[in-house]
């Protein structure tokens, strides 16, 4: 009765055994799918995502976008304005200076305030040209940036009439679309 005991343990044990290496193959045989799909769906991954990002390259008009920016138009505006009042008065004192009722020694004096203030007048447009293109430029480049950002954009090449770039197609023009964001921008609309 002891064999007989001992044997049915081992057909048990044996059937147990067979039992869980038939399970182990099945699992084996489901992880071997799993893995397959998953080596597949990272490979399918790794093509589309290998295609799509191809480093976007666009271009924009310089002249157009720095004209068509709305701060240069504000900023061009208070400095005509200013312009025009210094130009004014430099005006007033040439008339003075053609006067007939002054003496020599007045025209003289009012001569040399009109030399300073041309002098002035030109230094005034030299510095607020520089100093306000410098800010307007800096705003522009800013904006670009985060439009950029928002547009997948690597690269975008700025050129006056193209004539830094010997070729670009006007399909990726986006010169319009950026002066519209950054004047968005720059009125608070975005």
């Amino acid at each position: 009765m002891r064999i007989f005991f001992v044997k049915k343990n081992k057909n048990l044990h044996l059937r147990k055994f067979l039992t869980s290496l038939s399970m182990v193959k099945k699992s084996s045989s489901l992880l071997l799918i799993i893995n397959s799909l998953l080596i597949f769906a990272l490979i399918l991954y790794v093509i589309l995502t290998g295609l799509s990002s191809r480093t976007k390259i666009v271009y924009v008009d310089n002249s157009e976008l720095f004209d068509g920016f709305s701060m240069t138009k504000e900023l061009k505006s208070t400095g005509e304005k200013e312009f025009i009042n210094r130009k004014t008065a430099l005006d007033n004192l040439y008339t003075q200076i053609q006067s007939k009722s002054i003496n020599a020694s007045e025209k003289e004096i009012l001569m040399k305030q009109f030399i300073q203030g041309k002098e002035e007048l030109e230094q005034f447009n030299q510095i607020f040209a520089t100093t306000e293109s410098s800010k307007i430029w800096s705003r522009i480049h800013s904006y670009t940036e985060d439009f950029s950002k928002e547009n997948n954009y690597q690269l975008i090449i700025g050129s006056e009439n193209k004539t830094n770039v010997l070729y670009a197609d006007e399909k990726i023009t986006v010169t319009k679309e950026l002066l519209t964001y950054i004047n968005k921008r720059y009125e608070g609309l975005k």
